[in-house]
């Protein structure tokens, strides 16, 4: 399952926080080669920054826990992504990392 974390938000309301899930989602869709379709095949999380100071002047993302790929489709799938939070926040600066599943990670899911 993909995980998407989104560090260093300004404080936002649901309702915005709303909106970028969506077009986080929409963002992994497009890319067709990783087969993943809707917030039921991945997890977008927000979580709290301990420390207030800087948020956002700059928003980190990462992307783990995906479906075999290419580089190109991990490049395409970081720059959709990226321009899928970049949209709400034209000022600031957004990067985006991508951690392909690696078989030798232990993993264990309910699933």
């Amino acid at each position: 399952m993909a995980v998407i974390k989104v560090w260093c938000l300004p404080k936002l309301s649901e309702r915005k926080l709303r909106k970028i899930h969506k077009s986080i989602v929409k963002s992994v869709e497009r890319v067709k080669e990783l087969g993943l379709k809707g917030e039921e095949s991945m997890t977008v999380l927000f979580p709290k920054d301990a420390m207030k100071y800087g948020l956002g002047t700059e928003i980190i993302i990462e992307v783990t826990g995906l479906p075999a790929g290419s580089w190109a489709i991990y490049s395409q799938l970081a720059e959709n992504v990226g321009l899928g939070v970049k949209k709400f926040f034209s000022k600031t600066k957004v990067g985006c990392s991508v951690s392909p599943y690696d078989p030798g990670q232990v993993l264990w899911s309910s699933n």
